[in-house]
Order: C-alpha cells, then structure tokens, then sequence
C-alpha cells in the first residue's frame, strides 16, 4: 500500500491525520472506561453502604446491657443490635440467656422499659426488675415480666411456649391475655395469640383437651378438660370463662364454682356477663395473688 499520502513534503505526517490519529484515541479510552464504570459504581455503592452501616451501629446509644461469650470480653450492647448466642446482663433489671442460633433484638432500653423482640430460638430470664420493666415481643404474643424466671420459646413458624419457674408472666396480643404463675406454661400462636395456660403437673387429659379446643372449639374436648380439671386447675378454667360465650361458658362456670370456693359477690349472672369486677373476685378465689397488683401494672402495657 502507499503511503506517501500520509505525509506532507517536508516529511512531517500530516496534520489532519495526526488529529484524526488523537479522536480516535479518545474514543478508544472513553471505551474502556465505559467498560469499567458499572464495576467501579457497585464498588462504591457497596463501600458506601458499608460505611452507613458501621456509622449507624456505632451511633447507635450503648444500654445498661452487656453482653458476654465463653471466651470472650463483655461487650456493650446497643440498641438495635441482634444478638445470637451468649448471656446479656444489667444490673438495673436481669440476666438473660440466649441459645445458640436464637436472634434477640435489643429494641430499646429506658428506666422505665427494656424491650426486646426474640424472633426464634430459646431464651432464659432471670428478671429482678421493677413488674411490666422488661418485655419481650414474640411474632404471637408479648411477654411482660411481672417479676420471675421463665424460659421462652419461639420456633421458625412464629407459636411460641412459656414456661414460668417462679414468679409471674402476662402473655398478652390484642384484647387476649393469659397470666402465667409458677409452675405453669402457656402456648401463643401467630394471628391467635396465647392460649389457655396450665400447671405442668395437669392432667394430661386436660392439657391435650384444653390445646384441642383452643385450636378447634370443639365442645367434646371442653367437657373432657373440665371433666379432668382437679381444683389447681381452676387457673386453666379462669381463662377459659374468658374464650367461651353462652352455654359453654356456664358450663365452665359451673365447673368451676364447684373447685373452688367463691365469694357471694361473684354471682353466676355476673361471670356470664363477662362482667371485669365479678372475673377479678373469681381470680382471687384462686389465692395466686389479688389481681389488683396486676391490673396496675398492666396499666403501663
């Protein structure tokens, strides 16, 4: 080929070319460059992230909380953090336990209030705590302490199960409640709330009627739980005059009269009326404690 036309007579290439010769080279390198880019955004997007997460973590305000693993320096726990293994412990309220492969969330942490959220996995609490100070909100239910040791819970699918070693525990979602005392457990489900608590040395007659009408409302199973009911078990029926309407309801109420001695004010009319002063005088006729001291802790709920 030719080439003497790419260069002028003085031996020098020639202008137009040499220009021509730079455009090209730009456009080659602005190629290149275009082919990096997308690498190059996602690397700093990603490192932007990073960083917003670290300085979030780190502005997030430490608790009176700390949390400690075999082997390893207490560290402080801050709000927000989710904890996964190891024991948590302040001063000002209790020490918890948590399995391993469970996730607790630290929600918040005032005088007032120390709230967490176990999302699955088993946690065991030791709470010394003013009652209704330290809870703990499950996918089914909220746990509210009311002074105690309890072991709660939580599998994958949301339904949890309590049990309360000494004290009291209040199992609470929507208008449904359930009250725990020592020696008793209580099963919560998602978009139903607790069920109906009872002693751990029930009859099993009982505990497997009472988880069967609470899940089937099937009226066989309510007389088979009533039928097994010794007097202790006047705690399960308290709470089933609560989930029942009409006849079932007298049927409980009868049931229950019969196990336990109530006061004259506590008229039959007045319990299948649901009327709140008459169910509180049947409580105390369970001698677990007056519900007064409850009532105003729940209050603050």
């Amino acid at each position: 080929m030719n080439e003497d036309y790419l260069w002028d007579r003085s031996g020098e290439p020639d202008a137009g070319i040499a220009n021509l010769e730079q455009v090209l080279g730009r456009l080659r390198w602005r190629e290149k460059k275009s082919r990096r880019w997308p690498w190059i955004a996602a690397s700093a997007a990603a490192a932007a992230l990073l960083l917003i997460g670290l300085s979030m973590h780190i502005s997030s305000p430490a608790t009176s909380w700390t949390l400690s693993i075999a082997g390893k320096a207490p560290t402080a726990v801050r709000a927000g953090q989710v904890l996964t293994q190891g024991t948590i412990e302040s001063d000002f309220v209790g020490e918890v336990e948590i399995e391993p492969k469970s996730r607790l969330r630290m929600l918040s942490s005032k005088a007032s209030e120390h709230r967490m959220a176990l999302d699955h996995g088993t946690i065991h609490a030791l709470i010394w705590a003013p009652p209704a100070a330290f809870v703990v909100d499950t996918p089914s239910a909220k746990t509210v302490d009311l002074g105690c040791r309890y072991t709660l819970r939580v599998a994958p699918d949301g339904a949890g199960f309590l049990t309360v070693e000494t004290g009291w525990v209040a199992f609470q979602w929507k208008n449904l409640e359930s009250f725990i005392p020592a020696g008793a457990a209580c099963t919560t489900r998602p978009g139903h709330g607790p069920d109906t608590p009872h002693f751990l040395d029930a009859p099993q007659t009982l505990v497997a009627s009472v988880a069967r009408f609470d899940r089937t409302q099937d009226p066989q199973a309510l007389a088979a739980a009533l039928s097994a009911a010794r007097p202790r078990d006047a705690l399960t029926l308290w709470h089933l005059l609560e989930r029942t309407q009409g006849a079932e309801r007298a049927e409980v109420f009868d049931r229950f009269a019969a196990l336990v001695k109530l006061s004259p004010e506590v008229t039959r009319d007045a319990v299948l009326r649901g009327d709140p002063k008459a169910m509180d005088v049947a409580w105390n006729a369970l001698q677990l404690g007056d519900t007064n001291w409850w009532r105003e802790w729940k209050r603050a709920w």
